[in-house]
């Protein structure tokens, strides 16, 4: 991944038109399919009660997939049909992902979450649960907060005391940064390649000397 392409700086009036948002609007996102491993019924009943504690919240679903109506059909029961935007497929995600104020990823498995890459790379904090490789990316409570799988309780707790901090959310941001540079940059992921082929061939070269 290229992170570079994810830290350019927000154009805040051009995203609040995009999806008509208001300009007090705190704006959470979540990039994934409408399937039923990704979570999001969990987020979505956690909606009312982030909302109590912080009533500007807009959360943007960006994707398709064959849940999609029924997502609509839980956002009506939950009444929160007019704070949850469905934004579908975009191909503008680097455009997007810096005017975010957070990333939630309530996923039941995961491999990588490359969208939390993205996240991380713009500079975004981070709520995710702790499946599959996404400890990999989030370090709990130093780029973001791990809650477990489906827990909905623990998915508000986690949004509402980012939301709630803009300094927690700023340093969550710049510790995505670094991490992203550190573990995941091009040059790392090189080196951590040669590093292990050298192994690889040294093991090989001692055999030989044995044999």
């Amino acid at each position: 991944m290229e992170a570079r392409i994810y830290s350019r700086p927000c154009d805040k009036y051009w995203f609040r038109t995009q999806f008509g948002l208001d300009e007090g609007d705190r704006v959470c996102g979540v990039v994934a399919q409408f399937i039923e491993r990704k979570g999001h019924r969990y987020l979505l009943r956690a909606v009312p009660e982030i909302l109590a504690a912080v009533p500007a919240v807009r959360l943007l679903l960006f994707g398709k997939g064959p849940l999609e109506g029924e997502l609509r059909s839980l956002c009506r029961e939950l009444g929160i049909q007019d704070r949850v935007i469905f934004a579908g497929f975009r191909e503008d995600l680097p455009r997007i992902m810096g005017c975010l104020d957070l990333v939630i990823h309530p996923a039941l498995m995961e491999g990588l979450g490359v969208s939390l890459l993205q996240a991380a790379a713009a500079g975004i904090p981070i709520v995710a649960t702790r499946v599959g490789g996404i400890p990999e990316i989030v370090t709990h409570q130093v780029n973001g907060f791990l809650v477990p799988p489906s827990d909905v309780a623990a998915l508000t707790r986690a949004t509402v005391r980012i939301l709630g901090d803009h300094d927690l959310g700023q340093a969550m941001g710049d510790q995505g940064r670094r991490i992203v540079r550190d573990r995941f940059s091009i040059q790392t992921m090189v080196e951590g390649n040669l590093a292990v082929y050298s192994e690889i061939v040294r093991g090989r070269s001692i055999i030989q000397s044995l044999t």
